[in-house]
């Protein structure tokens, strides 16, 4: 309704409403009703019509009908009716859950997007582990006479180590919380734009293991140091 809105003189647009008229290739077209649809890539305006309109509005030509969109009645299995359809003409049919499997497949397997998102996304994580651990290491590396002074009054290794590791779990913890909270309030801001926004629980799973292995990488340096530290560093200097 938005990309199809009327624009004003004074530059303001009224969205398109219920009994609007367009013009599509010198034919009117009135808008009965609107729905609300998923987003997609090229955000670009649908317009639902009958197949004798559509001819109408754009005259036919080879090959210009992609798909013809069928409505079960209620009680039939729509498995069973798009394998009747494909026995009886010759053609694919496709259920919701199989037709939106292969447009996923179709973006996946011939357009960029999958190595454009797989090479930003290799790149964070070398990043932010690279970062991560030089940050950590630094930090452990400016209070070894700490850690030597706690292991001169009789501290265990084991004790040492647990408390880095709960240092990394702390900065762990409050760095994914922070991002999962700013891309939750970007998603938000963004829900009434054009651009399509989803965070499934899949992702957040999945970002919760990728900061946990760079949180126990820049432990283990960290913990590497520690562990060859001698008590005397205290006396040192």
């Amino acid at each position: 309704a938005d990309k199809l809105a009327r624009h004003n003189p004074d530059g303001s647009h009224v969205p398109l409403q219920i009994g609007d008229v367009l013009e599509l290739n010198d034919h009117r077209a009135v808008v009965v009703g609107l729905c609300r649809v998923s987003r997609t890539f090229q955000s670009q305006p649908v317009v639902y019509t009958t197949y004798s309109r559509a001819t109408t509005f754009a005259p036919r030509e080879r090959k210009r009908l992609s798909f013809v969109l069928v409505k079960a009645k209620p009680g039939v299995d729509v498995h069973a009716l798009s394998a009747t359809i494909r026995r009886t003409t010759g053609l694919a049919a496709y259920t919701r859950d199989g037709f939106a499997d292969m447009t996923v497949q179709y973006f996946l397997k011939n357009t960029g997007i999958p190595i454009n998102f797989g090479i930003a996304v290799t790149l964070g994580f070398i990043v932010g582990t690279a970062i991560a651990g030089q940050t950590f290491y630094n930090f452990t590396l400016d209070n070894l006479r700490h850690f030597g002074a706690l292991k001169a009054m009789g501290t265990s290794t084991g004790t040492l180590l647990r408390m880095i590791l709960l240092q990394a779990a702390l900065v762990g913890s409050t760095g994914y919380g922070l991002g999962v909270g700013l891309a939750s309030l970007f998603g938000y801001l963004l829900r009434n734009s054009e651009l399509a926004f989803r965070m499934p629980w899949q992702l957040l799973v999945l970002s919760a293991g990728a900061v946990t292995l760079i949180c126990m990488g820049s432990a283990l340096l960290s913990m590497h140091k520690v562990m060859r530290l001698e008590p005397a560093i205290v006396f040192k200097g």
